[in-house]
């Protein structure tokens, strides 16, 4: 599922997002399976009615404190000095800054959320907060700052579709397709046997 979300291949993500939710007991899983799938629906910008059913599954009394955890995830990332985690809320805080109309707040956190990707370095994040860093700077009028952060997002698109058509070009790609029965694809070990992802479970 999670390749398949980086690879925009959303229903088979769903699908199998939907698969692991029903054949999984694990309550931590379940709640990571959920937090995905709720993230599918976010991506598809259409999806308002299956994301609320499934947030009301998460926390049926709607009192869902989305900035406080994402402060708290800040906090943990920090403390346990984990990049890319601390880049994420930092870049999805400053969309939801951004989003209420906060511009001066989502570039106090976009900003050391592109210098941090950049470090990591990590192009999805890079690509996510260039795209915010455009359209805040077009929103706050700064135009040769708004074409600066176009261009960078531009680059990082150019960047991160080559990597997916090659990433899908692999065999392992024919994995965003099974939800159930056999795995659809063989592994060739080097200098060994061919191997099937089932004999790897």
């Amino acid at each position: 599922g999670l390749y398949c979300i980086s690879v925009n291949c959303m229903d088979n993500a769903e699908a199998q997002f939907t698969t692991a939710l029903r054949l999984t007991t694990h309550q931590e899983l379940w709640t990571f399976i959920v937090t995905n799938l709720a993230s599918v629906y976010i991506r598809e910008g259409n999806r308002h009615q299956e994301l609320y059913s499934l947030l009301e599954r998460i926390n049926p009394d709607h009192n869902f404190p989305v900035r406080r955890f994402l402060r708290e995830t800040l906090k943990m990332s920090n403390a346990e000095d984990l990049n890319r985690l601390t880049a994420c809320s930092l870049v999805l805080l400053g969309h939801i800054f951004y989003v209420l109309g906060n511009h001066r707040e989502s570039n106090n956190m976009v900003v050391p959320a592109m210098q941090l990707a950049s470090k990591i370095p990590d192009m999805s994040v890079q690509l996510w907060s260039s795209a915010l860093l455009r359209d805040l700077n077009k929103a706050c009028g700064n135009t040769i700052d708004a074409h600066e952060a176009a261009q960078m997002h531009q680059n990082f698109s150019q960047q991160l579709l080559q990597d997916h058509i090659e990433a899908c070009s692999l065999p392992e790609h024919n994995l965003t397709t099974w939800t159930d029965g056999s795995p659809p694809v063989q592994f060739q070990a080097q200098n060994g046997p061919t191997t099937s992802l089932a004999s790897l479970l």
